[in-house]
């Protein structure tokens, strides 16, 4: 799946989100998801965007196991390398560790409090198969690097969604979240963002576009192009 993110009109970059083939992770069949960001247009000028957010998700429950990120820091060439260890959650821990291009991994375990905690792929996996009337309500815990999000989504209603692949049945979820602290407490200084999520109404069940809202007006994340797995 290939969307193209725009701010106002204006192309800021390309997102790839890829499903891999299933291994084995730590004895557990687990299968890759991977998103893939990279800066477009006038951007390239001004912003090193070349990330990668790679889930290894359980086969068996839907659950993720592990999520690594490697995204260029901001306003610089270095890259950042996070490995959130999911899958080795001790009670209300979740190992994270972070590094800078070649250093040694420093830990941040981040405090969680819900039975289940996600990564930014894996959660949109499971967001495809969420069916339940509208109003529809949801909380959940999600990794987007080596950061948490609290985030509350609410089912909205189905309706039709014009993309370059055409007219589309969908299915609109609303979310609000906003960024939590090391200790599970909303990080001071971070503000709460609104966002909405659009999934095709139909057996594919493929992520259409995602409309976040800034100070900067909204960012939109709509799908380009789709080539379905066997």
């Amino acid at each position: 799946m290939t969307y193209k993110v725009a701010l106002g009109g204006i192309d800021l970059a390309t997102y790839e989100l890829a499903v891999g083939d299933i291994t084995d992770l730590d004895g557990k069949p687990a299968i890759v998801v991977q998103g893939h960001a990279k800066a477009a247009g006038l951007v390239k000028i001004v912003a090193n965007i070349d990330d990668r957010f790679t889930s290894y998700i359980d086969t068996t429950t839907g659950r993720p196991l592990k999520f690594l990120v490697d995204e260029y820091a901001t306003k610089s060439d270095d890259v950042e390398h996070t490995v959130v260890s999911i899958a080795a959650r001790s009670g209300a821990s979740v190992p994270v560790e972070f590094h800078i291009n070649d250093a040694a991994p420093t830990p941040e375990p981040q405090t969680v409090s819900l039975p289940d905690v996600w990564d930014y792929n894996s959660f949109l996996v499971a967001l495809r198969a969420w069916e339940a009337p509208p109003g529809t309500k949801i909380t959940a815990e999600v990794f987007r690097s080596r950061y948490l999000w609290h985030v509350d989504m609410t089912i909205g209603d189905k309706t039709k969604l014009v993309t370059e692949l055409g007219e589309l049945p969908a299915l609109r979820i609303d979310g609000h979240t906003y960024k939590v602290d090391r200790t599970n407490k909303q990080q001071a200084g971070s503000d709460a963002r609104d966002f909405s999520v659009w999934i095709s109404d139909d057996a594919a069940r493929v992520p259409l576009k995602i409309n976040t809202r800034t100070d900067y007006g909204d960012v939109a994340m709509t799908i380009v192009d789709y080539a379905g797995g066997k």
